[in-house]
């Protein structure tokens, strides 16, 4: 009997470790493509209390499948073995959990019990929390920037030399320190073309609000001078 429930115990905790997705740098943006509803926990495997929060986090998962939240994904990114989601998330601190919707990023602010994941989710409490914009935000060009200089730097990690590490991370720091000059730049010039074109419009309605006043005084001329010699 005894063995009998061991294996259903077993059986249960595969299920709901299979419930639950690990996420890379490789499979994220087909992952999110495919729902765009997410709950994703950030942590490592040297973080004592990321070991303590797994449980919480699983259990979390299991409420939301047996509620009307189902489809919501629940996902794990190892930050160690995927430095690119770690750049691209701005993740500081150990555990961290972000709630996905449609591209929307927001954190969660507690995660003290089981309660304050499912109810961010359940009650909507994501809408109270501002969501990461501009450059902070995931889904940026920045930071889908530093996301593919995390997983270069991965890569480059692999070589035996060291001059290959370094010379990745020196073009791609030039590439982000240029590209706010290149975006001032094309601003820049859009703006000059919106006014060039502007210009010449407003110098087309001059030409043609001057053109008929200087027919009129030319007739008025003319009728005078029919006028004195007659």
């Amino acid at each position: 009997m005894r063995f009998i429930v061991s294996i259903i115990l077993l059986l249960s905790i595969l299920a709901q470790c299979k419930a639950v997705i690990e996420i890379t740098d490789e499979n994220f943006s087909s992952m999110v493509q495919k729902h765009d509803e997410w709950l994703i926990d950030f942590y490592a495997d040297w973080c004592g209390f990321c070991q303590r929060f797994e449980s919480t986090f699983y259990e979390a998962e299991r409420q939301l499948q047996l509620s009307s939240y189902k489809h919501v994904q629940v996902g794990i990114v190892n930050v160690e073995t995927n430095p690119g989601l770690a750049a691209r998330f701005f993740i500081s601190r150990l555990p961290t959990v972000v709630h996905i919707k449609n591209h929307e990023v927001r954190p969660l602010a507690s995660l003290k019990s089981v309660n304050d994941v499912v109810s961010f989710v359940t009650l909507e409490n994501w809408r109270q929390v501002e969501a990461k914009s501009g450059f902070v935000s995931p889904f940026s060009l920045f930071g889908k920037l530093l996301g593919l200089v995390g997983r270069l730097v991965k890569k480059a990690s692999t070589f035996s030399s060291p001059w290959t590490l370094i010379g990745c991370l020196s073009g791609f720091l030039i590439l982000v320190l240029c590209l706010p000059l290149i975006f001032d730049k094309l601003k820049k010039t859009d703006k000059m073309k919106t006014q060039q074109q502007n210009n010449s419009q407003l110098s087309s309605q001059n030409k043609m609000g001057v053109q008929p006043k200087v027919v009129m005084c030319d007739q008025r001329k003319e009728n005078l001078r029919s006028s004195s010699a007659a």
